[in-house]
Formats: structure tokens, sequence, C-alpha cells
């Protein structure tokens, strides 16, 4: 993250302060991760490799957008890649591949507007939604919304909890999409449609290690709001 006044570009891999702030975050997710999977297993409930590694990059990833750390994006690459696996598995079929149709590509676009999507290709910065752009964020995640319904119906064969599911994958879509252009009304849609209705969804299909996962999103998103908020206040002042 840049504290800079002036906006310059930043190197495909951050700044030292960057990389240093990314190892710690990556280093205090494994903590947590570790504690999560031992208190899981005194209670019974056994973390695969694959949702123990999706859940530490995944909090190391929010963690590092919250506070626009280029190192989200790495991170976050490697996360939705076995998460997707993860959702497929349990039958979450529209999650499941968005994660390899949408985050993994966006995520890619991301990492390069981040650093050179500002101003005369220097680093992006926080901005908000204005006028009619509140309309067709909403009218898209509608859309998609429906979209997304009728594709993996017509593919699966009654796919479980498909309407929810599809409303979260529409809702992420939306969410990812304004935080790869730095909006700040990404955390809105984090919060409330993503993280709220994904803790809901999970608890359901007894996926435990992602109800966590997502608590933590939720209180992550409650704080990225207030700080992208901040950072966004800080360069219209």
């Amino acid at each position: 993250m840049s504290g800079a006044t002036t906006p310059t570009a930043l190197p495909v891999f951050g700044t030292t302060r960057d990389k240093q702030f990314a190892l710690g975050t990556g280093a205090l997710s494994l903590l947590i991760t570790a504690v999560y999977v031992l208190i899981a297993s005194l209670f019974g409930t056994t973390t695969t490799l694959i949702e123990g590694a999706s859940l530490w990059a995944s909090l190391a990833c929010v963690w590092l957008a919250r506070s626009e750390n280029i190192w989200t994006m790495p991170y976050g690459i490697f996360a939705v890649l076995l998460l997707g696996w993860y959702l497929l598995d349990i039958d979450l079929v529209a999650q499941g591949w968005l994660q390899y149709l949408f985050y993994v590509p966006v995520q890619i676009i991301g990492w390069r507007l981040w650093c050179r999507g500002g101003i005369n290709q220097t680093e992006l910065q926080v901005s908000r939604l204005v006028g009619m752009s509140w309309a067709l964020t909403v009218i898209s995640a509608l859309t998609c919304w429906g979209l997304c319904w009728v594709l993996f119906g017509a593919i699966y064969d009654s796919p479980a909890w498909l309407p929810w599911d599809s409303s979260i994958v529409a809702s992420s879509i939306v969410a990812q999409s304004l935080m790869t252009w730095k909006k700040r009304e990404a955390w809105w849609f984090w919060t409330l449609p993503v993280n709220v209705s994904s803790i809901g969804l999970f608890v359901m299909t007894e996926s435990y290690a992602f109800v966590f996962l997502y608590v933590v999103f939720l209180a992550n998103s409650i704080l990225g709001w207030l700080e992208w908020h901040r950072a966004e206040k800080r360069l219209t002042s």
C-alpha cells in the first residue's frame, strides 16, 4: 500500500514495506488457521488439506485487500483455485465455477490495474460510485443472479441450494469487479449479500471451516469499508 500524497507507479510485487507486511500477514493467517484446525478437531470436525490451505490463503488475501496491499492478488489466486475445487466437491456448483471462470482472471486484471490503473499509469486510488453507476451496479447484480440461476440449473441436475448459491455468486462478481477498480462500495457488497448470506449457506451445508472463514470475512469487510472510506476522503479533501 502506498501512503504517498502524489500517486506513483507501483512495482508488480509492491514496495519493500508491502512485501514485509504480506509476509507477516501470511504468518498470522497460518497461525489463525492452525488454531481453527485444532479447535475444530477437538469438536470432532476434520479439516481437509484443501480446506486448511484455502482458509489460510483467503484470510491473508482479505486482510491485504483491506489495506490496499498488492499481495492480495497472488494470495487470492492461490485461495480461489483451492476453494473452487472444494465447492464443486460439495455440489455448490455456481460458487465453484465462479472461482475458476471469474476470480482467477479478474484478480490477474486487478493486479495490473492496482499497479498501473491510475492517472498516467500510476497506482490506482480508491474512489466511489457516482450518479447512474449505482443503478447500473444493482441492475448488473440482479441480471447476473438470474443468468447464473438459469445457466447452472441447465448444466447440472438439481444442484443444491441453487437460487441462494447463485445470489452469492452474482453479488461476489459485482463486489470483486468494484474492488478491481478500487471502488469503496465493493465492501458493502462483500458485507451483506456475500458474507452474511454465505455464513447462512455454509451453516446449512455443515461446512464449518467456511462458516469460520466468512465470519472473519464479515468483520474484515466492515473494517475495509471504513478504511477505504477514509482513503477516498483523504484524496478528495
